[in-house]
């Protein structure tokens, strides 16, 4: 709060500082009349090599969601400098992004405390941005933007009306914080979190519907997913076809891929999905945990599937997650009978090689979890076991979906803005309900 205050004492001082900056660069886009667009895009169409800031600090999943953002800017304003702040570990998903000039890693630990805030305002400051625009409703970035003398201000205003009731993200300190942004967006509930981003961007002239998701590999992924495979016990039969498979094309001026493969080419590998071979050799990705352990299925759920779907549609299972998960994927393990059928890539891959790996897949089935939405990007059929997740908020939206979820009463309890980390009824039935049966009839539906 001390920060805020700070704000509102010092504003008057801060807004002669941004007229004085906006006076010693407007002289050229004056000459431009664009009749009534937003004073950004006047700023942007005249000069050449303007800088753009989007942040976007959330989780993997979130962060996926958020790449029409990064294209739509980039389309509309390709010789501008595009700056995407990220969290460390999610950031290196945008390593091989052409729509990006520079990721920003930013730990949360920079910017706590009132010395850590004022670090990150000389941050805005000494990136000379003309446009910055937060997709995180955080009370720092949105002040920072303004002591960091940023011409535009475009931020998030999240809807109150979450359930449970009294579970509002948007408090007092947020909403006086927001009052110095340029233009707010208010995410209306019921709209996809990525359509309230897109119109955020209306502010800077740009009207972009486009909601597809992107994910990028690396050059070497494809080599590198081959070598693992190989590694394992039944690489034969499941590489057998990958001389089909050609490395992602790299842009001749930059050297990163081309735009990713919208949707996995599964008739590359006999699966049940696409008649071929009655299963044998199909691979299917099981996401072993969640990021947050609200939405954790259990490692027997997951093992019971495991056998499960090995047993009636004779595919390969290939278990997928983050280093730290590998406890989890052990003793998913220990605990499957059909283990020679079974492949742990748990910590194996990184962000930028796992979707060389996804887009292998038949079918992909997980909790609400980053991967999930890789697997969306790349158009891989998939289930979705959504838990307290709000589906309305952010969802898979790709043409074979099947989402499972519990009719509770407190369902969904985890927000794309607000994201608890414990059942506040100490039960989480809406995911310990939720029965292999269920999930193996949504497979089912899914190949059907």
């Amino acid at each position: 709060m001390l920060y805020i205050i700070l704000t509102y004492l010092f504003s008057p001082v801060v807004y002669i500082l941004l007229f004085l900056k906006k006076r010693s660069r407007a002289g050229c886009a004056r000459q431009l009349s664009v009749g009534k667009a937003h004073p950004a895009t006047s700023f942007l169409q005249k000069q050449a090599g303007e800088r753009i800031l989007i942040i976007q600090t959330a989780k993997i999943g979130d962060l996926i969601c958020s790449t029409p953002v990064f294209r739509a800017v980039k389309k509309k304003y390709p010789d501008a400098h595009l700056s995407v702040l990220v969290n460390p570990v999610a950031g290196k998903l945008l390593e091989y992004n052409p729509y990006i000039n520079e990721i920003i890693s930013l730990d949360n630990g920079f910017y706590k405390g009132f010395a850590g805030k004022m670090r990150l305002a000389k941050m805005f400051r000494n990136g000379r941005y003309d446009i910055v625009v937060s997709l995180n409703p955080n009370v720092p970035f949105t002040l920072a933007m303004l002591w960091g003398l940023v011409p535009v201000r475009v931020s998030v205003m999240p809807d109150p009306r979450l359930k449970p009731a009294g579970t509002s993200f948007s408090g007092i300190t947020y909403r006086l914080a927001s009052m110095f942004s340029t233009h707010l967006e208010k995410h209306i509930r019921g709209r996809l979190v990525v359509e309230t981003y897109m119109e955020m961007l209306k502010a800077i002239g740009i009207n972009d519907n486009d909601i597809s998701k992107d994910v990028f590999k690396s050059p070497d992924a494809d080599s590198r997913v081959k070598r693992f495979l190989n590694e394992t016990v039944i690489s034969r039969q499941l590489i057998k076809k990958d001389e089909n498979l050609s490395p992602s094309p790299t842009h001749p001026s930059d050297g990163c891929p081309a735009p990713p493969i919208k949707g996995g080419d599964t008739s590359r590998f006999p699966s049940p999905l696409v008649g071929e071979g009655q299963g044998e050799g199909g691979l299917v990705g099981l996401a072993v945990t969640s990021g947050n352990r609200l939405k954790e299925w259990g490692a027997e759920n997951i093992s019971a599937l495991t056998d499960k779907l090995i047993t009636e549609l004779g595919v390969k299972i290939i278990l997928i997650g983050s280093e730290k998960d590998s406890d989890v994927s052990d003793k998913i393990l220990t605990m499957v009978e059909k283990k020679n059928m079974v492949v742990n890539a748990v910590g194996r891959l990184s962000l930028s090689e796992l979707p060389a790996l996804i887009e292998r897949l038949s079918f992909f089935v997980g909790v609400d979890t980053g991967v999930i939405y890789m697997a969306d990007a790349l158009n891989i059929p998939l289930v979705d076991i959504a838990g307290p997740s709000d589906m309305e908020d952010q969802r898979p939206t790709g043409k074979k979906v099947f989402i499972i979820q519990k009719k509770l009463s407190c369902v969904p309890c985890s927000h794309t803005f607000k994201a608890p980390y414990n059942c506040r009824y100490g039960h989480r039935k809406c995911i310990t309900d939720i029965t292999i049966e269920e999930v193996f009839e949504g497979v089912s539906k899914l190949l059907a």
